[in-house]
């Protein structure tokens, strides 16, 4: 059987969770303790008052994904909910990091303490040929370093100050930190003397110092800072142009929206003057209306969301008709294999100097 990277991380907690339970002997804690963790990843997706591992949006009752392990009290009480996964040193360069975001959103919307567990950074094995047989000891392949994705560690801090519980990023090589982390949360439950507050600063500061200066989406070609109606009403300062089209939405060899939903739910947390527009500019209304009686969850979230407003390019005036033009051409187009970023960046110019307006 592969050692798969659900199975090693899985492991990992299960070691933790004998440390736990060692530092808490001496507080007679260690039975109060439980790890709930699950060989099948179908019992994971149960909610966690059902005996699962998943927990839905207060706000609109969705269910946020599943998680790989959750410490509790007595089997009952959420203390610290984990999802883990080895995707920087797994090929993960961008995006696709993105696509579990949701898995500890839906535990810091409970008050509650979710912590992805990731490295920050990671080493991938990359075939630039695609002639080059796949043995990963040819000379051939090249290393390259995966690093935490910004957007992923800028909308955990900014749960961490909006919402009642916290979303922490944390390094598996940083040995004993998530042990720490369980056994101060243990103690502040029983109230006894603690330095929970502490331990989890130090975890914001480790996640600041990843991000550095870097900024999320400074450098996108999708983000609109200033949005208007057709009455010139600047009705967003915070919005985002999406290119995925109604193939890469609902197609089984395409389907993107686990990654759509991880980035609409990062987005939707920066301060905002209005709400955020999520544009899908590949989008017809016809499909849009066909994608919600589909009923995919993911999209069902977005589009019922009272914080997120669902528009496409029929909901578009533009004053250059060329523009207009184009954009509707790259519809069916793949641009993985044909980058059209010249014309993102002109759409997204246009937008944001009010020359494209959204219908009132």
């Amino acid at each position: 059987m592969a050692y798969t990277s659900d199975l090693r991380i899985k492991n990992i907690f299960k070691d933790i969770h004998e440390d736990v339970k060692m530092s808490l002997k001496e507080f007679n804690l260690e039975d109060r303790i439980q790890l709930r963790i699950f060989d099948e990843s179908s019992e994971d997706n149960k909610l966690f008052e059902e005996g699962g591992l998943s927990f839905k949006d207060p706000s609109t009752d969705n269910n946020l994904g599943s998680n790989d392990a959750g410490w509790t009290i007595d089997n009952k009480i959420p203390l610290v909910v984990v999802e883990g996964t080895f995707g920087t040193e797994r090929g993960q360069f961008g995006d696709g990091q993105l696509n579990r975001f949701s898995h500890s959103l839906g535990v810091a919307l409970n008050g509650y303490i979710g912590v992805t567990y990731v490295p920050f950074k990671g080493e991938s094995y990359s075939k630039k040929d695609k002639n080059i047989p796949s043995d990963i000891k040819s000379k051939q392949l090249n290393v390259e370093y995966a690093t935490i994705h910004n957007g992923m560690l800028t909308g955990a801090l900014r749960i961490c100050k909006s919402e009642k519980g916290y979303y922490l990023v944390m390094d598996p090589y940083k040995k004993g930190e998530l042990t720490r982390l369980i056994v101060e949360a243990t103690k502040e439950y029983f109230k006894l003397e603690n330095v929970l507050d502490e331990c989890i600063k130090e975890i914001i500061e480790s996640m600041k110092k990843a991000l550095g200066k870097n900024t999320y989406a400074s450098r996108s070609k999708q983000t609109v800072y200033s949005l208007l109606n057709t009455h010139n009403q600047i009705i967003s300062d915070w919005s985002r142009l999406f290119t995925q089209n109604y193939e890469a939405l609902t197609t089984s060899q395409k389907r993107d929206g686990h990654g759509l939903l991880g980035k609409v739910l990062i987005d939707m947390h920066f301060p905002t003057n209005g709400k955020f527009y999520a544009i899908f500019i590949r989008l017809t209304k016809d499909e849009i209306d066909k994608m919600t009686k589909r009923r995919s969850k993911e999209f069902q979230y977005i589009n019922n969301h009272p914080l997120i407003e669902v528009r496409c390019i029929d909901d578009l005036i533009f004053t250059d008709s060329l523009l207009e033009q184009d954009i509707r051409n790259i519809k069916t187009l793949n641009l993985l294999q044909n980058s059209r970023n010249d014309l993102l960046k002109k759409l997204q110019l246009a937008v944001n100097k009010g020359e494209v307006k959204l219908k009132y």
